[in-house]
């Protein structure tokens, strides 16, 4: 009985040091990409820069290196939630589809692609709330606002940074008078004062404080009112994937509507974001296929609810995968949410007019489910 437990206390030890090990060895390689993006960023930035031929064998480099990086760390995240091993596959495409643009002389195209790499890297630490433990400061010229300063260190997780420029775009009377531009600003203060803390009080501190805002337009002020009401009636309280299904789709239909899209009641976003996080923090620990399955396709209806629409959709990434576990009921509703959402985003007046090469991809998708599930 002794030698029994002492052998499965060895397991122990030895399964910590192993994963440990791996830990190590996974934030060595982080360090190493950001420290590449961060000597990177300055050329992707500066469009001169870029496309000067003294400066090729340096982008190139660090293009390389990046690409070695993300081709090493398959093995070291097999153990971490489905959401970074999606993040990791996107971004080992995304680099390399750059490198060969670059090399072929198509800069515009292949700057644009990088530009897009931090957000692929936030995908994977968006809801940890850790600020970045390796950033090199960007010079806030190369930037055409605040905002667009607040966003690249938003998805590098250089999170005390974009909530200062945040801020300082903010403090601004045009800004404040534009229901567009205050409210974007807002929505990223208020996402950062909740995945960044355990309660709701910075939350209630920020809205409380932007009210004060001396040119702020009546719009946002009515934003702000209905956020402090929200968030004084919401709960931290941690809920299983099941409690999440249903509260969802009590507020968000289960079929696909115009909610998942562009329509969207703000008395919801405080308690959108809190269910947003606690998505995340389930898929960073082990779940069956179909919890798997679940959790990805409530994360999809949550990243289109939120309005994060940018060209790397992490809404169509999570629904890919979905779709590749082929399980039961949601493999299918992922499926159904991605058709629905192509057809409406390539809709119009004229009818929808899907590309030849979505069409061909949404074939093979109905045949694989079809066919395994």
């Amino acid at each position: 009985m002794h030698i029994s437990k002492f052998a499965a206390l060895i397991q122990i030890s030895l399964l910590f040091v192993i994963n440990s090990a791996i830990a190590s060895e996974l934030d060595a390689k982080m360090a190493k990409a950001s420290n590449n993006l961060s000597q990177l960023m300055p050329y992707i930035y500066n469009d001169e820069a870029f496309r000067n031929k003294n400066n090729q064998a340096i982008i190139t480099n660090h293009i390389n290196e990046l690409i070695s990086v993300v081709d090493q760390t398959p093995h070291l995240l097999e153990n971490h939630a489905t959401t970074l091993q999606i993040s990791q596959r996107s971004l080992a495409n995304q680099l390399k589809q750059s490198k060969i643009l670059f090399e072929s002389g198509s800069y515009s195209t292949a700057q644009y692609l990088l530009s897009g790499v931090p957000a692929i890297c936030s995908s994977c630490h968006i809801q940890d709330g850790q600020q970045a433990k390796m950033t090199q400061k960007m010079n806030r010229d190369l930037f055409a606002n605040d905002f667009t300063y607040g966003e690249f260190n938003y998805y590098i997780r250089h999170y005390s940074e974009a909530e200062q420029a945040y801020k300082q775009h903010l403090s601004k009377g045009s800004i404040q008078k534009s229901r567009i531009q205050a409210n974007k600003t807002l929505e990223r203060l208020l996402d950062l004062a909740i995945i960044t803390t355990a309660n709701l009080n910075k939350a209630e501190e920020l809205v409380e404080e932007s009210k004060t805002l001396p040119k702020l337009n009546p719009e946002t002020k009515q934003t702000l009112d209905t956020w402090q009401q929200s968030l004084a009636n919401v709960s931290l309280k941690q809920q299983t994937l099941s409690e999440l299904e249903t509260d969802i789709y009590a507020v968000f239909d289960e079929k696909f509507t115009l909610h998942h899209e562009f329509i969207f009641e703000e008395k919801n976003r405080p308690i959108a974001l809190i269910w947003r996080k606690q998505l995340h923090q389930h898929l960073r620990s082990p779940q069956s296929n179909t919890d798997t399955a679940k959790a990805l396709y409530l994360l999809s209806i949550m990243e289109r609810t939120l309005g994060n629409q940018s060209d790397i959709s992490l809404a169509n990434l999570y629904l890919k995968e979905c779709m590749a576990l082929k399980v039961k009921h949601y493999s299918s509703k992922c499926l159904n949410e991605y058709e629905n959402h192509l057809h409406f985003y390539y809709g119009g007046s004229a009818g929808e007019d899907l590309p030849p090469s979505i069409l061909k991809e949404l074939k093979e998708l109905k045949q694989s489910q079809v066919k395994e599930i």
